[in-house]
């Protein structure tokens, strides 16, 4: 399943060439009948109060990961949070205003997702 939804998520940036959100991921995977809620979640390697997403399958959350970390072919774009108010979506925690700063209380960051490598300059 894991290797099903990465080629949902490359398919659909590559189509839309940027800015992809969670939402609308998740709303693809939904379509196609691919389950994608869970417990797991995605967080700022730097600070784990900082959400990327939450919900997330096992396979969902792996599939993200493996994308961005070990195929090196998507990066995450930090992005106004209206994109996921107009994406219908937005998690239930405050918005990490900063990136740097160390939250002492969970946080999401809104981000969404282009084509590249993480590790390119």
């Amino acid at each position: 399943m894991r290797e099903r939804i990465k080629q949902i998520v490359l398919e659909l940036i590559k189509k839309r060439e940027d800015n992809v959100s969670f939402a609308e991921i998740e709303r693809i995977l939904e379509r196609k009948g691919i389950s994608y809620k869970g417990d797991y979640s995605i967080h700022m390697p730097s600070n784990q109060n900082v959400k990327l997403w939450v919900g997330m399958s096992e396979d969902f959350c792996k599939a993200i990961l493996e994308l961005m970390f070990d195929d090196r072919a998507i990066i995450p774009q930090n992005v106004p949070s209206t994109l996921y108010i107009f994406d219908g979506k937005v998690p239930d925690y405050p918005v990490a205003e900063n990136l740097y700063h160390t939250y002492e209380t969970e946080r999401w960051i809104p981000i969404a997702f282009a084509l590249g490598n993480l590790y390119e300059e």
